[in-house]
This record gives structure tokens, C-alpha cells and sequence, in this order.
């Protein structure tokens, strides 16, 4: 078993993951609050779900530039910067109740914030796991981050629909954990503490270039967080209120149990995708119809019974599809290329970030269900498609 770097136990990789966890609590947990804004201030549908897309925004660039450096740089110095900018994000949002620009910039700083945690300490995390099984490392970061975009939304929903302040105390709590996150993680140990030759562009570019790029991964990947923001963020509003549960929190408990299936079945789908990696993104995109389904089911016949259903079935797609490109994209790169691989992948599937906004849009011109009808229907052509060219995996 590889010895680890002194200074690191076998348990130092939780630092790093407890880190990633509380940056995804602060990406996600604006997901409830599109309602309580709509409630409280009356914000239209359209500002806030261009709220929510706008962190993407951030994320993005972010992401990338933190993936192709931070093997030059170290992981240290990227993961203590996001941990600032999660802090600012929430001080923003706590300050931007009746101020839609504090809000927006808030989205937008959370959205670095976590762009700049997901490669490094991915690759972290990986270090810190020396020794055990290959992937244990990326399975317990992925699990990590998701699991913060779990907790986010559910602890948001909670706080803002029976507690006071609903607008403020959401944001208080997790400048609370973040901040007990950043102090853990400040002076983790980190063993690769050496200069690598960061990639050309023109090394990476010719790398996504390739054929299982745009045949498998591209189609693909944007549906991964469509899938799950569909099912929290588009699902509750057109159900309408749960018995019993007031509208707000079944929003953040709709998101908290998407993303709670796509954690649950991470792990199990992982060894799936082992054996034939072409074989995972097909299976996605056909959980992914049936969840396309139901949500155009929700839109005919609104009904609070449609909510649990597509919250687990859009987010067991969302787990298939997330494992299913990493696994393929694992196959096919050479170690010096998997960080800015793995970034421009995770890039394409924060595109479904904006289905939100997309939705809310087209519903101006067009029947919310005719909509999401044709979005089954596109499902159903990227299933075939994948299908016939998953020997490219």
C-alpha cells in the first residue's frame, strides 16, 4: 500500500470531502427559494429562474481554469479560495433579500465558488485515498459533492418555510457550516506538492475532438443536471402544493430526494459502468424518458402525487448519466489530460442548469406540457442514438 505524505492519516481525505460538501450545500441551496422569493417579493418566474441559471455562469469558467492549472498550482491554494467565495456567495444571498442584483451576484460567487473546488479537490480526495481500490478516491468526492447539493436544498427548504426570517436564516446556517468546513480543510495535508506540466489547449481540444467525445459524451451530458433540475426546480411549481406540506419545503425535500437517489445509486452503477462503459449512458437516457414522462404527466394533470416519483426517477438518470460520462471519459484519457477532460465534461452538464429558465420561457409561447413533450421525444432519439454507438465507448 502506497505510505502516506507525513502529516496525512488515513482519514485526511474527509477534510477535503467535508469541503466539497459544503461548497454543493451553497450551490444548491438557492433551489427552494425560488418560491420563497416568488412568495415574499413577488420576483417573476423568469428573474428568478435566471437566478438560479446564472451561477453557471461562474461555474463554468471557473471550473476550467481551476482544472488546467491546479496540477501546476496545487490543490491547496483552489479549494481554500472556494471556501471564501462560498462565505461570500451566502453573505451576498443573506444580503440581497429586496435587492435581485446582491442576489444574481451572490448566485454568480457561489458559482466560482464551486467551480473552483470540483477538480482540485477531486484530485485531492484521489491522493488522500492512496492505496485503495482504483476509484475510491473519485467515489468519495463525487458522493461528497452531491450529497452537499442534497443537504442544501432540503435544509433551505426546511428553515425557510417554518422559520423565521426566510429570506436570511437559510443563508446564516451555512455560512455557519461552511465556515467550520474552511477552517477543517485550511491546512489539510496535500502530497503532490510538485509542479506538473499543465496541458496545451491545443493537447486538450484535439483530445474531446475525438469521435467518443461527440458521439457518446456530448449528447449526454447536458441532460445530467437537466434531469435534476427539472425534477426540483420546474416539477413542484407545476404540481402545486402537497397536502400537508407547505409548498417551499416540498420544493427543497424534492431536491434533497432527487439528488439522495443519484447518491444512492452512484455506487452500485460505478461497478455496472465497469465492465462495458458503453452500456451506462443508454440506460440513463431510458430512465431519463420515463422521467420526461411523468413530468409532462405533472403539466396535464397537476397533481402533489407526481412529485416523489419524478424526483426519484430523474434522479436515479441524473446518477446513471454523471457516472456513465466519467467512467467513459476514465476509458478513453491518459492521466495528464483527465483533469481538463473531466472539467469540459462537467462544464456540458451544468448546461442543464438552464432548463429552468429554458421551460419557464417557452411556456410564454407554448403549453408547459407540449414543451416537455418534445423533451421526451428528444430523450428518446439520444437514447437511440447512444444506443447504436455505445461500441465507441
Amino acid at each position: 500500500m502506497e505510505a502516506l505524505h507525513a502529516g496525512a492519516t488515513p482519514r485526511s481525505w474527509r477534510r477535503v470531502a467535508l469541503a466539497m460538501m459544503a461548497a454543493g450545500w451553497g450551490a444548491n441551496q438557492f433551489a427552494p427559494m425560488l418560491l420563497a422569493y416568488r412568495d415574499e417579493r413577488g420576483l417573476s418566474e423568469q428573474l428568478v429562474t435566471g437566478m438560479f441559471a446564472a451561477y453557471v455562469g461562474g461555474l463554468v469558467p471557473a471550473m476550467l481554469a481551476a482544472a488546467w492549472v491546479s496540477q501546476h498550482t496545487g490543490k491547496r491554494p483552489w479549494v481554500r479560495i472556494s471556501s471564501v467565495l462560498m462565505l461570500a456567495g451566502s453573505v451576498l444571498l443573506l444580503s440581497g433579500a429586496d435587492s435581485p442584483g446582491l442576489l444574481f451576484a451572490g448566485r454568480i460567487a457561489s458559482g466560482i465558488g464551486v467551480g473552483l473546488v470540483m477538480a482540485p479537490g477531486t484530485a485531492w480526495v484521489k491522493e488522500l485515498s492512496a492505496g485503495l481500490p482504483v476509484g475510491t478516491g473519485a467515489r468519495r468526492s463525487t458522493v461528497a459533492l452531491t450529497a452537499g447539493f442534497a443537504i442544501g436544498p432540503m435544509v433551505a427548504g426546511v428553515l425557510a418555510q417554518w422559520f423565521p426570517a426566510p429570506l436570511q436564516l437559510t443563508y446564516v446556517v451555512h455560512l455557519v457550516a461552511q465556515a467550520v468546513a474552511a477552517a477543517w480543510v485550511w491546512n489539510a495535508p496535500e502530497l503532490d506538492t510538485s509542479e506538473q506540466p499543465t496541458p496545451t489547449v491545443a493537447t486538450a481540444a484535439a483530445h474531446v475532438m475525438q469521435g467518443w467525445f461527440w458521439k457518446l459524451i456530448v449528447p449526454s451530458a447536458p441532460w445530467v443536471f437537466g434531469a435534476a433540475t427539472l425534477a426540483f426546480a420546474v416539477i413542484p411549481a407545476l404540481v402545486g402544493p402537497v397536502p400537508g406540506l407547505p409548498r417551499i419545503a416540498a420544493a427543497g425535500l424534492a431536491a434533497g430526494l432527487t439528488l439522495g437517489t443519484s447518491v444512492m445509486v452512484q455506487p452500485s452503477v460505478r461497478r455496472y459502468a465497469h465492465h462495458d462503459p458503453g452500456r451506462t449512458p443508454p440506460l440513463g437516457m431510458a430512465v431519463l424518458s420515463v422521467g420526461m414522462l411523468i413530468a409532462t404527466a405533472a403539466a396535464l394533470s397537476p397533481h402533489p402525487l407526481w412529485l416523489a416519483p419524478a424526483a426519484v426517477v430523474l434522479g436515479a438518470a441524473h446518477g446513471l448519466l454523471m457516472v456513465g460520462s466519467i467512467t467513459i471519459v476514465e476509458h478513453h484519457t491518459p492521466p495528464h489530460l483527465m483533469a481538463p477532460t473531466t472539467a469540459v465534461v462537467y462544464s456540458l452538464t451544468y448546461i442543464g442548469f438552464l432548463a429552468p429558465y429554458v421551460v419557464s420561457s417557452a411556456s410564454l409561447f407554448i403549453p408547459t406540457w407540449m414543451f416537455l413533450a418534445a423533451g421526451a421525444g428528444v430523450a428518446v432519439l439520444t437514447l437511440a442514438w447512444l444506443w447504436f454507438e455505445r461500441r465507441d465507448a
